[in-house]
């Protein structure tokens, strides 16, 4: 994450590990990175890679305003559901 931050490129982590956010060394270091993140809900571990891409391909439009609307840092759940809203998690 040091080396992300020490960047000046724009980068946006896409995980689906969630100690990102409930690990607190992990939580401040992707503060003090000053990250975009979105993290993946738990029903894309059991979800075929295609359906993934499909899923995040059909929400790019909400992803991507989002990265233009928000100051960083900040971290956002990605629903399954294509219906469903973006979570904020704390960070």
């Amino acid at each position: 994450m040091a080396y992300l931050a020490g960047t000046s490129d724009d980068w946006l982590v896409v995980t689906g590990d969630r100690r990102i956010q409930k690990n607190k060394a992990e939580r401040a270091a992707f503060r003090q990175a000053g990250l975009k993140g979105f993290v993946l809900a738990p029903g894309y571990q059991s979800t075929p890679i295609n359906r993934q891409a499909s899923f995040l391909i059909w929400r790019w439009p909400d992803i991507d305003g989002l990265l233009r609307s928000l100051e960083t840092p900040f971290l956002f759940e990605i629903p399954m559901h294509r219906q469903a809203g973006f979570r904020q998690l704390p960070l």
